[in-house]
């Protein structure tokens, strides 16, 4: 019943954002101060305890996103690498950095197994999850966000040797007042 009351909320959800595409005017928040915000709301839960490391790089860039809809990408990206991680000190990174004129980078990286290259072209597909308990439709509803305010995200595995293997970036786009335009 939790499971399928899950589903529900995650597909109205999913028909609210795409409703709104184009008919709420997006936010302008402080890029940093809106992860760290996050961040350490997000740690407050945390069952297993600190796992992560914050390294805020953007400064004080204001980028164009709802800050409770950037607040739900993140919380669901750092809820999937706590759960597909290793639960070791310093499992997680969340980093803010300027990327490129009129963009700021999120990056949430995890040391999990790396994902499958068979699972990897369908992560942001509606209901698909490789948990048996999972709607399918977090990493959906992720992109549906991010492209609602121009932004984009992605999955970029690294090598094999690197600990933090499994790397999502979230691309937003700045304001106009900070990219000079």
């Amino acid at each position: 019943a939790d499971r399928l009351v899950r589903i529900t909320e995650d597909v109205l959800d999913i028909a609210r954002v795409q409703h709104q595409i184009g008919q709420t005017p997006s936010s302008t928040l402080a890029l940093n101060a809106t992860v760290a915000q996050t961040w350490h709301d997000w740690q407050a839960h945390d069952p297993a305890g600190r796992q992560g490391q914050l390294l805020l790089g953007a400064g004080e860039v204001p980028v164009e996103f709802d800050p409770e809809h950037l607040r739900r990408v993140l919380v669901n990206l750092l809820d999937n690498a706590l759960r597909h991680g290793s639960g070791q000190p310093q499992a997680i990174w969340v980093r803010c950095t300027p990327a490129g004129p009129g963009q700021a980078l999120l990056t949430v990286a995890s040391d999990g197994p790396p994902i499958g290259v068979d699972v990897e072209p369908y992560l942001f597909e509606p209901f698909f999850s490789t948990r048996s308990r999972g709607s399918g439709l977090g990493l959906y509803i992720c992109r549906e966000l991010c492209e609602r305010y121009g932004g984009t995200i992605e999955y970029q595995p690294r090598g094999a040797g690197a600990r933090h293997r499994n790397v999502f970036l979230v691309t937003l786009p700045r304001t106009a007042a900070a990219t000079g335009g």
